[in-house]
């Protein structure tokens, strides 16, 4: 039901700071385990599922494009008196694109009073050391594993998918189950390699910003992912990974198809996408979705935004002083009409669309 969903929430909306799986081998390891070997992945090789869209399914994809707010656009200037707030919609995975994105945006964060981002390096590091004083927030430290919680058929065709991804069948077994459906939305190849590091455009913004000496702040704590998925039950959570496998093989083209919206500045369409397959999922309960989409995205988005604005606003004052923000978050962050630019627009700001 959420698996197409969920891949796109890993990549343009989940806090940046969420561990990779090679970190989760560090944490769910016993003193008798060691991580397995790295083994070389292929390239991504996925097809844009918009391109060829079903003429029924493009018309009902535009009619709910219709109306949306700043549906466009990964680079925006707000102003507001003598104040600035640069925004910038980003993608938490690498893709050699961003490189020329970069050379555009590194003169704004050199020139910037302080750079916003989700998750900090000093708020990573605290996820990383908060997982090994507590291991139950990414893993099943009581009760039934998920071995035992799935039928043999869901679990033998889950072990082999996390296993292509890097990830042994005995630690798969006490992973949260959001956690394990979360990685079935990310194809293999894009998952960092041992020793690797998820390096999207947030954490090349934050590099940029520490070789110019701009100050980088969060825009909220590091467990705030956490609490997104502590408001689904256990049963939830299992039918996250049972919606998933049927499409698992999938995971490339939905890949592909996420990163094509992005380097298009179609951040909403992409959302709206996800939506739409959400809902009309095989087998699918149509009302039960809606229902489920409707609170992962006010707790994944509409919550977050809200509560970031008393931060932007802390920091860019009320225009009267000159102040210079750099404001960076997942692209999905952006449109609609609990999204950064909409509440920007209401608090005043004017924006415009920036090259990106």
């Amino acid at each position: 039901m959420l698996r197409r969903f969920l891949c796109t929430l890993a990549l343009v909306a989940l806090p940046v700071g969420v561990p990779a799986q090679t970190e989760l081998q560090t944490e769910g390891q016993t003193e008798n385990q060691t991580a397995p070997e790295a083994t070389a992945r292929p390239a991504c090789a996925g097809t844009d599922l918009l391109v060829d869209l079903p003429a029924p399914e493009a018309e009902a994809l535009a009619a709910a494009m219709e109306g949306q707010s700043y549906p466009e656009g990964n680079h925006w200037l707000a102003r507001k008196g003598a104040a600035e707030i640069t925004v910038i919609g980003t993608l938490h995975m690498f893709d050699p694109r961003m490189t020329a994105v970069m050379d555009n945006l590194a003169p704004t964060v050199e020139a910037a009073d302080v750079l916003l981002v989700e998750a900090t390096e000093a708020e990573m590091a605290r996820m990383q050391a908060e997982l090994g004083r507590r291991p139950d927030l990414l893993f099943l430290t009581e009760g039934p594993s998920l071995l035992e919680r799935l039928t043999p058929d869901e679990w033998a065709q889950l072990s082999t998918e996390l296993s292509e991804r890097g990830v042994p069948g005995m630690m798969a077994a006490k992973m949260q189950p959001w956690y394990v459906a979360m990685m079935l939305g990310m194809p293999a190849c894009a998952i960092p390699q041992p020793g690797q590091q998820m390096q999207g455009l947030d954490k090349m913004l934050m590099d940029s910003a520490a070789k110019a000496g701009t100050p980088t702040r969060a825009l909220e704590a590091y467990d705030t992912v956490f609490d997104i998925f502590a408001r689904f039950t256990m049963d939830q959570q299992l039918d996250m990974i049972r919606a998933s496998l049927p499409l698992a093989g999938a995971a490339e083209d939905v890949f592909a198809t996420l990163t094509a919206a992005y380097f298009a500045e179609e951040h909403r369409r992409i959302w709206e996408f996800s939506r739409m397959m959400t809902l009309g999922a095989p087998g699918a309960n149509p009302v039960q979705a809606e229902a489920d989409f409707d609170l992962l995205e006010r707790a994944l988005l509409t919550e977050r935004n809200r509560a970031w604005m008393e931060v932007i606003e802390a920091e860019a004052g009320d225009g009267t002083a000159p102040r210079k923000l750099v404001v960076a978050a997942g692209a999905a962050h952006l449109s609609g009409p609990d999204g950064v630019l909409t509440l920007l627009a209401a608090d005043g700001w004017e924006l415009e669309r920036q090259p990106f």
